[in-house]
């Protein structure tokens, strides 16, 4: 979403929030990217917007010469990222990558972690064996570090699991997050209202499947105590409610 069109999604949510309730609560939030220290949810613009929550997430990349590259989305153009942007070299992109998350951590001024390691979507189909590497996990302790004994959220994002059978983060390092005693949050990324609840159900019964495994742990304690609608499980029929208006 472009900076002018800031206002009228504040007002638009606003006027959602007083038409629907009480039946429906929502809530304003932003996405918000990590681009350095000059752009990301701590700086004021984002900090002083009238937001119930906000979501900061790293989806761009500095190459070797500083220049910032997507590495989100279809993997073709990854790929031609990767040869021609960071001269082949994947370790870089990915160390590249969670660094930006530890420091977006480290600036703060978020409340939810977005899919901390996304950048695995694509590495993962560079090299399939990427996430079994020890330096690969040790980039993933070193976010769950972070993380812990902090009030930052971490959200579990589902919307991949139908077409690519994953989440972000991957389910192997879920166990690691529950003993770390860090929240989550469930929810689809969803940018299209007709993947509001995709694979969150399924996310659900893995987590809580993983929890009854792990004695001395509630499942409800996993989940977090802040506005967001983690549970709602009539979140389409309110989507709906709102395209029919």
């Amino acid at each position: 979403m472009s900076k002018d069109k800031m206002e009228e999604y504040i007002v638009e949510a606003a006027r959602l929030r007083d038409r629907h309730r009480p039946d429906m609560e929502i809530l304003t939030s932003l996405e918000i990217d990590w681009l350095g220290p000059d752009w990301g949810p701590h700086i004021d613009y984002f900090q002083h917007l009238p937001l119930d929550f906000r979501l900061g997430s790293v989806h761009f990349v500095p190459n070797q010469d500083g220049v910032l590259l997507d590495c989100d989305g279809k993997f073709e153009r990854f790929a031609t990222y990767l040869k021609d942007g960071y001269a082949g070299d994947l370790r870089y992109v990915v160390e590249k990558y969670f660094e930006q998350v530890l420091t977006m951590l480290e600036r703060g001024g978020f409340d939810l972690l977005g899919h901390f390691d996304k950048i695995a979507g694509n590495a993962s189909i560079a090299d399939p064996g990427i996430e079994d590497h020890g330096w690969y996990e040790a980039l993933v302790d070193d976010v769950v570090e972070h993380v812990k004994g902090t009030d930052v959220v971490v959200e579990v994002n589902t919307k991949a699991f139908a077409d690519k059978g994953r989440f972000f983060p991957a389910e192997r390092w879920w166990g690691k997050l529950i003993d770390a005693g860090i929240r989550l949050a469930v929810d689809s990324d969803a940018h299209y209202a007709s993947k509001v609840s995709a694979g969150r159900s399924e996310a659900f019964s893995r987590l809580e499947n993983l929890v009854r495994s792990k004695k001395n742990t509630n499942f409800a304690a996993v989940f977090a105590d802040m506005p967001v609608p983690i549970m709602g499980r009539d979140m389409q029929s309110g989507v709906n409610q709102i395209n029919n208006n």
